[in-house]
C-alpha cells in the first residue's frame, strides 16, 4: 500500500519535516523519549568507572623501577621491559651503533658501556644485560 496524506504516520512525518524536526525512525514523529533515553546512556557510560578486563600485569608489562645507569640512558626512573628494550632499539638506531661487520650486534659507546658491561653485544640478546638492571617498584 502506497502511502498517502489519509495515512496518520505520513501526515505526522509531512508536518515533522516541514517543521525542520525528524521524525523518529518508528515512524510516529515522536523522537524526543528516544533521544532522552540516548543522552541518558551516554552520560551513564561516560560516569561509569571503567570494567577492567581481569588482567593483570604480568611480568612483561609490568613498570619496573630501573637503576641509575639505565633511568639515565632511557630517561625515566620507571618503565615496562618492553618499553626499555624499544627505548635501546631507538638509541642504538640513532647513534649508529650497528656493528658494521655483523649488523646483528652493535658496539657500545662509553653510556651504553656502563649498563651492558661489553663493548659489542648482539642485539637480540640485550635483555640477558639489562635484566640486572630491573629494580622492584
Amino acid at each position: 500500500m502506497a502511502e498517502s496524506y489519509h495515512d496518520p504516520h505520513y501526515q505526522l512525518a509531512a508536518a515533522a519535516a516541514a517543521a525542520g524536526v525528524g521524525a523518529a525512525p518508528n515512524g510516529t514523529g515522536d523522537d524526543s523519549g528516544e533521544a532522552d533515553k540516548q543522552k541518558k546512556a551516554a552520560q551513564a557510560k561516560a560516569a561509569a568507572p571503567k570494567k577492567t578486563t581481569g588482567r593483570r600485569e604480568t611480568g612483561f608489562t609490568k613498570t619496573y623501577k630501573l637503576s641509575p645507569e639505565l633511568a639515565e640512558i632511557v630517561g625515566a626512573e620507571a618503565m615496562p621491559r618492553h618499553e626499555v628494550v624499544k627505548r635501546m632499539w631507538a638509541i642504538i638506531k640513532e647513534r649508529n651503533l650497528y656493528d658494521p661487520k655483523n649488523k646483528q650486534f652493535a658496539i657500545c659507546d662509553d653510556q651504553l658501556l656502563k649498563v651492558f658491561g661489553v663493548k659489542r653485544f648482539r642485539t637480540f640478546g640485550m635483555m640477558k644485560f639489562l635484566k640486572h638492571h630491573f629494580l622492584e617498584s
